[in-house]
């Protein structure tokens, strides 16, 4: 062998191992329930007897059996204390359950007979927490974690004794349990990731092999040749019984490994944020065929399956009252049985419970009401809101909108089952209604919905290409409360064409048949039959046909044309013109143009007022001053004040001799003290006076003196700010002529005779001034 071609064969054999990821539909859908009661709660186990003929349900604390074909309700048992686990014995007759123990009842394991809903006398305490109870090939073993320890316990049946213990594995709780097909050996597997095979007598094979990540379920295949493990992260081995490794997979929010009864497909129960649902293997080489989507939680699932090895009955347990079932289509009652078929359903009016196809049974319809011509009872009128409604609209794409109403109770039970899937409330999110959409139209066959329109759909000129379907919720979901039985949900499934040759107008549409739901189809819950046409498109005028009967001879025709395009007039255009947003820009403009100088105008009136109000004040504060002080005349000004400042009076020591004093011609007369007035010293310096002058005594003294005038020293006060010199507007006052003033006569003084004052004796002075001088000496 050539080293290319050993090469080429190593690649095909890594590509053959790689599994394939696939988005393909299984082509089930919801489309019914269970109900335990109407207000049940909390159911999370189920369990299928071997011939998939009765569905387990638990419930609360009532365990409820169910036929698998009609749902209805055959038993009830009920328990006061929570149920852990249950599984039936391989021929169905015999029921296991492990519910919890209390102090006064020392067991857990109990065995109920099918046929009478009898608990069995016999009961054994096991791990009353453990879910995974196994029974041996044959019946007679049942395998359960033990009460005492991290062992594995095999019990005998009926009587429930201890038949081995298996332990020296195990050091925590243990999760899995399972018998291979041929009943030799049981596969157990552990929280820590441990795993190991038994022989029926309780001896482990070999050692035991840890597998990396805690183990949250193990299983023999089929034909018991491989061992298949699932790890907490995800992780899927195959192994063969020798331990060879075979393949691997992983997959977020795996929960539960299950076979197909011949082994030729693997299926793996999945709750994640992203996907919810049961994805299904080919088993001999991992690759993913395809995917069923739930809408819900993912609590048990159990399934059946036909000789093909397709799911065609899937129960998944939801965490609610009901167990949510998943089918491929639905087969009414009384289809295709003869007699008068008014909504076209092939099921005969005495047969059908809905006769005018609008959803509403008809022993309510009359009671509802309706708009039906008068002499026509509601239930042979359909409420056109309700039924099936097609609207085609023709575009840059060829758009189908099919919109349906499900019928009320099967709304109820989908909002039921919704409530639980992301968070435990009310109310339903938008989120919520989400999945739903989203879970329900991936589990449709899109390309058997695209061929059905394309085959029923004929244009008069261009042609359909390819095509994609999407789905949304119309109505009744979101913001829907806990308890509403009456609100019918309306969904949308649209598929949108493209064209492989462009479409001209007038175009013919023609519609030769009401298609039927496809596989996997939620449109099996709702009526298919009338249906309401409506055709549109932009510049196209529309029509539409509100009532369409199947009656198999009648096609649906229409001709689509273009709205036809009048010359405006002056006056419409010039509205157009008006009303074009750039118009709006422009009037915009002028709006603030006009905002601003209305604002100006009132800011200058503002400002004059204010002006006109200073001069009044400054007016009224002149005529005070005048009233208050009777000497200044209407002739005086206001001027400026120029603060004197009176030097204080430096003080000396006194001198250290007093002189003596003497009246000789050399001695210097004594200087003469100058006299201060007195100056009040404020915080800041001596207090500033300030004097006023008069007009008229400016005038008076104009003329310059001869003599050199005295200037008393003035300190000079030195300010931060330069000062605001505030002028006061004056009233010119009219000059009055005035008449010289009469000179007032001098009143005679006095003289005092000379002689009259004492005389100074200077020798006794000088005497005085000599004793003074000598008493300080």
């Amino acid at each position: 062998m050539t080293r290319a071609r050993f090469t080429l064969l190593v690649t095909l054999f890594c590509l053959l191992s790689i599994p394939l990821v696939s988005a393909n539909p299984s082509g089930l859908t919801y489309l019914d329930s269970t109900w335990s009661t109407n207000d049940g709660d909390e159911g999370d186990l189920l369990a299928l007897n071997p011939n998939g003929t009765i569905i387990a349900s638990y419930h609360g604390k009532d365990i409820i059996l169910f036929n698998t074909t009609t749902f209805e309700q055959i038993g009830k048992i009920s328990f006061d204390e929570d149920i852990a686990g249950m599984e039936f014995n391989p021929n169905g007759t015999v029921l296991a359950i492990n519910k919890r123990s209390t102090a006064q009842i020392r067991e857990s394991i109990k065995l109920i007979d099918v046929e009478t809903l009898q608990v069995y006398d016999s009961g054994v305490l096991a791990d009353d927490r453990f879910r995974d109870i196994a029974w041996s090939v044959d019946g007679m073993v049942i395998s359960a974690h033990g009460y005492d320890g991290e062992v594995v316990e095999q019990y005998r049946y009926p009587e429930l004794t201890i038949k081995n213990t298996l332990h020296g594995v195990h050091v925590v709780d243990v999760t899995c349990i399972d018998y291979r097909s041929d009943g030799e050996y049981i596969l157990t597997g552990d929280e820590s990731g441990r795993w190991a095979i038994w022989n029926m007598q309780g001896q482990k094979q070999g050692s035991y092999i840890e597998y990396g990540e805690g183990l949250l379920d193990c299983k023999f295949s089929p034909d018991g040749l491989d061992i298949i493990l699932m790890g907490e992260d995800g992780t899927i081995t195959s192994r063969t019984f020798d331990g060879l490794e075979n393949h691997v997979t992983t997959i977020e929010g795996a929960k539960e490994i299950m076979f197909s009864d011949s082994g030729v497909r693997m299926h793996i129960s999945v709750e994640d944020d992203d996907f919810k649902g049961l994805v299904t293997y080919d088993y001999a080489n991992f690759n993913e065929m395809q995917r069923t989507n739930f809408f819900h939680i993912v609590e048990d699932v159990e399934f059946i399956d036909d000789e093909y090895n397709r799911i065609q009955t899937l129960f998944v347990s939801g965490g609610t009252g009901e167990v949510a079932v998943y089918l491929r289509d639905i087969v009414a009652e009384g289809f295709g049985e003869p007699g008068s078929d008014l909504d076209g359903d092939s099921i005969p009016d005495n047969l059908d419970q809905d006769d005018d196809g609008d959803g509403i049974i008809d022993d309510w319809d009359d009671d509802i009401g309706c708009d039906a011509p008068e002499g026509t009872p509601c239930s042979r009128y359909p409420d056109l809101s309700k039924i099936r409604n097609i609207e085609i609209t023709v575009g840059e794409y060829f758009v189908v909108r099919d919109q349906i109403s499900l019928p009320s109770e099967d709304s109820s039970n989908i909002r039921n089952l919704s409530r639980n899937a992301l968070a435990k409330d009310q109310v339903l999110s938008s989120r919520e209604t989400d999945l739903f959409a989203n879970a329900m139209c991936k589990n449709m066959d899109h390309s058997d919905i695209v061929d059905q329109w394309r085959d029923s759909i004929s244009l008069s000129n261009g042609e359909l290409g390819d095509a994609t379907i999407s789905c949304f919720i119309v109505d009744g979901m979101e913001m829907i409360r806990d308890g509403d039985s009456t609100t019918q949900i309306t969904f949308a499934i649209v598929t949108t064409f493209e064209y492989d040759s462009a479409v001209n107008f007038p175009l013919q549409i023609s519609l030769a048949e009401q298609p039927l739901p496809t596989d996997g189809s939620i449109s099996w819950l709702a009526p298919a039959y009338p249906v309401a046409l409506k055709f549109s498109g932009d510049g196209l005028v529309s029509q539409t046909i509100p009532l369409w009967w199947n009656n198999g001879d009648d096609l649906a025709s229409v001709t689509m044309e273009e709205v036809e395009v009048k010359e405006p007039t002056v006056i419409e255009s010039a509205i157009d013109w008006a009303m074009h947003p750039i118009a709006f820009i422009f009037y915009l403009g002028i709006l603030i143009g006009l905002g601003t100088l209305w604002m100006r105008h009132q800011n200058k009136i503002d400002f004059d007022l204010e002006d006109e109000e200073a001069e009044d004040i400054d007016l009224e504060r002149d005529e005070e001053d005048e009233e208050d002080d009777p000497d200044i005349t209407q002739k005086e000004i206001a001027s400026d004040e120029e603060p004197v400042i009176k030097d204080r009076p430096k003080r000396t020591p006194p001198p250290s001799r007093r002189k003596m004093y003497s009246t000789t011609v050399e001695n210097e007369p004594l200087a003469k003290k100058k006299r201060v007035s007195e100056s009040k010293l404020n915080r800041d310096g001596p207090i500033m006076k300030t004097k006023r002058k008069r007009l008229n005594s400016i005038e008076q003294n104009s003329e310059p003196s001869k003599s050199k005038p005295i200037v008393a020293a003035k300190k000079k006060v030195v300010k931060p700010e330069e000062p605001v010199i505030k002028k006061r507007k004056v009233k010119a006052a009219k000059k009055e002529e005035t008449k010289p003033e009469a000179k007032k006569k001098r009143k005679p003084v006095k003289r005092k005779k000379k002689g009259s004052g004492k005389k100074i004796d200077e020798d006794k002075l000088q005497d005085n001034l000599v004793s003074d001088f000598l008493k300080e000496e």
